[in-house]
């Protein structure tokens, strides 16, 4: 699967992928929140304006509200947007006219990615309870350096020719084993 296939239509079968999906929704629903509220403030402080713009700003605070649900992997939230987005859109299509543009095609791609992606996260099994976090990980890690094995040649013919043999570190002494 090429890059731009995989970006069009990603794969949402493990934790991983399904949690970039969702992150692409929440940055979508987050920059459409901020674009509305940056033009429904140009245009309450234009001269000439009638009345206050209240609609966009509710707007922006929905797409807000429908951001933070998709952070939180709220498939409902996640539909809510894509559902809003298309109905927006449709609105405008139908008041101004049919103009089709690759943004806001890319957009309602990334908010379906976003309801793909969530409905996937919770279809996926839990973690264990006892997994450690990546901090505690290194933490052990630090307490407990790995010992390494090397490989060394021993010239001997067959499958038994290389023999795993422990590093010897300064600090102590490993027999062969």
């Amino acid at each position: 699967m090429s890059l731009l296939a995989a970006w069009f239509w990603p794969k949402v079968s493990d934790r991983k992928n399904a949690q970039f999906a969702i992150n692409e929704a929440f940055c979508v629903a987050v920059a459409l929140a901020a674009i509305t509220a940056i033009f429904a403030t140009v245009e309450v402080l234009r001269d000439g304006t009638e009345g206050f713009a209240a609609e966009a700003f509710g707007s922006a605070l929905i797409f807000a509200g429908v951001g933070f649900g998709i952070y939180r992997k709220s498939r409902i939230a996640a539909i809510s947007g894509l559902v809003l987005y298309l109905a927006g859109r449709g609105y405008a299509w139908a008041k101004v006219g049919p103009n089709l543009g690759v943004i806001p095609v890319l957009i309602a791609l990334a908010f379906l990615h976003g309801v793909r992606g969530t409905i996937a996260y919770h279809k996926l099994p839990p973690r264990p309870a006892e997994l450690p976090s990546l901090a505690q990980s290194f933490a052990a890690l630090e307490q407990n350096p790995p010992e390494s094995n090397t490989v060394v040649d021993e010239g001997k013919e067959g499958n038994s020719a290389h023999r795993l043999r422990p590093y010897r570190t300064p600090n102590r002494d490993v027999h062969e084993r």
